[in-house]
């Protein structure tokens, strides 16, 4: 596989996911199964989705993606994409440790958080094919 294919399809990805947390907020609420206690914190609720979800989520597939144009030379890039993916899986664990088991959707979202560090820490640190080194392992 190609690193430049996996951070670029991940990065799309991750763009797209930022992108719907900046436009509808409410969406990803209810997909993450977040309810404000109040309609005063509704609002709070709203930006609090909308900057976490939304803003930090674009960034981080618009960085990844700028990464995937040459992750040899991009390394960092891809390394803290990869890093802050894996964070989000380490602190979803520890919440399943501390407060129980989220169901079936929090343990696809640990999936996916493990799966898209994984994938993004292997394109920081795999060798790009090039003649000098095609089939040579």
């Amino acid at each position: 596989m190609n690193p430049r294919i996996v951070a670029g399809v991940l990065g799309a990805i991750t763009l797209v996911m930022g992108l719907g947390g900046l436009t509808s907020p409410d969406r990803v609420m209810a997909l993450v199964g977040f309810m404000p206690s109040t309609d005063a914190n509704r609002l709070l609720a709203l930006g609090e989705t909308r900057a976490l979800y939304g803003g930090l989520f674009a960034v981080l597939g618009a960085f990844t993606l700028w990464g995937a144009i040459d992750p040899a030379g991009k390394r960092s890039a891809l390394l803290m994409a990869g890093l802050l993916w894996t964070g989000l899986f380490v602190g979803r664990v520890l919440g399943m440790t501390i407060d129980g088991n989220p169901g079936i959707f929090g343990w696809v979202f640990a999936v996916w958080e493990a799966a898209f560090g994984m994938a993004l820490v292997w394109a920081a640190i795999a060798r790009l094919p090039t003649p000098a080194n095609v089939g040579v392992e």
